[in-house]
């Protein structure tokens, strides 16, 4: 039998010139000394013509580059003994731009001194193609009404989607804004999913459902005996998410002091756990979400500026229901779908009053408002019945809500709903119709709002 050590030799030249990726070899002078099978048939270049001469000649990108600090990083000539791997592009040798991931290594000689490196090309132009068939897919299902965990086809939502398309792709912590019941943390989630760390955990904590005293030890964990009740060592939400993405809901609500701290994990990525003294590594991403506009808590002294520009990278608002009311036709379809496999009903639609009656409405609660109406006309409708009725839909959403949200806006300003209507009814002369589109609801919606209020 054949000792191991003497066809060592015969097996690596073999290994190298069949391994079905291309795989060269570069002397302390960047000049290629190997030049495999699967490198001739990636670049173009037979091993007789590029051997000899330096690996500059399939012009990287990434070796273009004049800045040091990145081709310290990716050349393993001088990357001070790291693995280098990088997704990158090279020129073929008739002059065609090959999308390659590239990893490399550098060699050493028995007394430890450089003599050069090893580098391996894999052709990545079906995984980059199929990148954008699918960023191209996710565009057309936008388009049509659907993206990730979010329902609606409006200009202001195709928008959203686009900067969700972008800001997922990077690490960047981001601030959600937009009144309650807007859909906050399903765009959160949707960022998640569509992230490098969609495979992780997404934790949502609500900073404004947790008193001060918990809230710290909620997303930092303590230390057993750190106050009472704490009767062991426990991880917080922080360590929890840890590789993942931690949402942090009504992040108007969180203290000035607790802000300090969270403020501290961010420029650090550290954590200390209540009670202890020893910082733990954390690696997170941050979304967090308001339905009050932070800068204004900033300007009010109620929220860290500095913590304000760590939080929001980037910033996000999520259009209210009012302001994509063309989004409600399709929102009610989704939960109508939805809510006849929970109560085991075949509804096919709301009849064209009770939309209209919906399109009307202006939702101060927005699309959460939206979904309950839709359910609450579920559990009110007989089961075999196709169509949702006006009749089966809260008395709510066929008069205008009381303006108490500050954000909430509509032509007749303050004044009472009684007010309103007859202001209606004389700029239109009389005519219900007419004064009932002024009002922004529908006739029958008129009639009510008269009987309800006696007139």
């Amino acid at each position: 039998m054949v000792d191991l050590n003497d066809i060592n030799e015969h097996f690596r030249e073999a290994l190298l010139a069949t391994v079905p990726c291309a795989v060269f070899m570069v002397d302390i002078n960047n000049q290629i000394i190997f030049w495999n099978r699967s490198a001739e048939e990636l670049t173009g270049y037979p091993a007789d013509e590029i051997v000899g001469s330096t690996c500059d000649k399939l012009r990287m990108n990434i070796c273009a580059n004049l800045d040091p600090a990145i081709r310290k990083t990716f050349c393993p000539l001088v990357s001070g003994g790291k693995v280098g791997e990088v997704e990158c592009e090279m020129r073929s040798k008739d002059g065609t731009v090959v999308p390659v991931m590239r990893r490399s290594r550098p060699v050493y000689d028995d007394k430890g001194k450089l003599i050069g490196a090893i580098e391996a090309l894999v052709d990545v132009s079906l995984i980059k193609q199929a990148r954008t068939e699918i960023r191209t897919l996710k565009h057309e299902i936008a388009q049509s009404g659907r993206y990730g965990h979010l329902v609606g086809a409006s200009e202001k939502m195709r928008k959203l989607y686009g900067m969700i398309d972008v800001v997922a792709q990077t690490a960047a912590n981001v601030v959600i804004e937009g009144g309650t019941g807007t859909g906050k943390e399903l765009v959160a989630k949707t960022i998640h999913a569509e992230s490098l760390r969609s495979k992780n955990i997404f934790l949502a904590v609500n900073c404004g459902a947790l008193p001060e005293s918990l809230l710290e030890a909620e997303l930092f964990g303590h230390k057993r005996g750190a106050f009472t009740g704490a009767i062991e060592d426990r991880s917080g939400c922080f360590e929890t998410a840890s590789g993942g993405t931690l949402f942090l809901d009504e992040i108007g609500e969180m203290p000035l002091s607790s802000q300090v701290k969270l403020l501290r994990v961010l420029q650090e990525n550290q954590i200390t756990r209540v009670g202890d003294s020893l910082p733990r590594d954390v690696d997170v991403r941050i979304i967090a979400a308001s339905n009050k506009k932070l800068s204004d808590m900033v300007n009010a002294g109620q929220f860290r500026e500095d913590l304000y520009y760590r939080l929001r990278v980037v910033g996000l608002v999520v259009p209210s229901l009012r302001d994509r009311k063309e989004d409600i036709p399709g929102l009610a379809a989704y939960f109508i779908s939805q809510f006849n496999k929970k109560y085991d009903k075949q509804v096919e639609g709301c009849s064209p009053k009770a939309m209209d009656l919906l399109m009307a409405h202006i939702w101060p609660g927005n699309v959460r408002e939206l979904e309950h109406a839709i359910e609450h006309a579920f559990v009110v409708t007989a089961k075999g019945e196709k169509v949702l009725n006006v009749d089966s839909l809260p008395p709510e959403t066929s008069c205008l809500p009381e303006i108490s949200d500050p954000h909430i806006q509509t032509d007749t300003g303050d004044v009472d709903e009684m007010t309103q209507v007859e202001n209606a009814l004389a700029q239109a002369k009389g005519n219900k119709t007419q004064a009932a589109r002024i009002l922004g609801i529908t006739r029958a919606g008129l009639y009510k709002k008269i009987r309800r209020l006696g007139m």
